[in-house]
């Protein structure tokens, strides 16, 4: 369900996760998001495995982002972003997590 590895020659840890990310796997997830945040300044999130999303997934990734940008760092999405969790995104509100959208905002394009 998560992968985590750093990139040293970039200084970024890459934080892979796969299947559903709902309310049942928030513990681990937070737990994931939390490690990984302490072992790298900058995090970018690999989602284009993920399946399924609720609230309690996006919350998680807000507060992060949030928490990364106060001190200075970074919280990026690579790879392609599944529909389901677009949708997700739109329908919760959460197009302008962690700043404004065309800047710094978790799910600019």
């Amino acid at each position: 369900m998560f992968h985590f590895s750093l990139d040293t020659a970039r200084s970024v840890g890459v934080l892979s996760l796969t299947g559903d990310l709902t309310i049942r796997h928030a513990a681990d997830f937070k737990e994931a998001m939390a490690n990984a945040m302490y072992q790298s300044n900058n995090l970018e999130l690999n989602l284009s495995e993920v399946e399924r999303v609720d609230l309690t997934t996006l919350q998680i990734l807000c507060a992060a982002q949030r928490t990364l940008l106060k001190k200075g760092n970074t919280l990026t999405i690579s790879g392609t972003l599944p529909s389901a969790l677009r949708e997700t995104v739109q329908q919760a509100g959460f197009v302008d997590c962690g700043g404004d959208k065309e800047t710094s905002g978790l799910w600019k394009e």
